[in-house]
């Protein structure tokens, strides 16, 4: 995995082209996201194609540090809540904007994503 690998793994999420993520992640991925589980790449998947019906999300690399172990990221992410979000575990209103600053790590193995941790550093009024 190499800075430019992240960045366009970024450019994929962003343009919700969701199939293109998978080869990123490791068989037994795991995604600690706002206490949010996933587990395996199509739970991934399935999870941001019903979350991105409800919440345009676009994210931006702050800063990236990449070796051969994981990335650090600080990671810009806005969130703007078009219609209601049903799932309780993450609260979205229509009309909801949000704009955060993330520290993620996504640790690697054989250059994959094996397991990512999402952290809220800083939330913009």
């Amino acid at each position: 995995m190499t800075k430019e690998d992240f960045h366009r793994y970024i450019d994929h999420f962003n343009h919700k082209r969701y199939e293109k993520m998978v080869p990123f992640y490791a068989d037994d991925v795991e995604v600690d996201l706002a206490g949010i589980a996933l587990k395996a790449p199509q739970e991934i998947v399935s999870f941001y194609r019903d979350f991105h019906q409800y919440v345009r999300e676009f994210l931006e690399v702050k800063y990236a540090a990449v070796d051969e172990t994981g990335v650090a990221v600080e990671l810009y992410s806005e969130f703007d809540c078009f219609r209601d979000y049903p799932d309780a575990r993450l609260s979205f209103k229509r009309g909801d904007v949000r704009r955060l600053l993330n520290f993620v790590h996504y640790d690697l193995h054989n250059g994959q994503f094996k397991r990512i941790r999402v952290a809220r550093y800083k939330q913009y009024p």
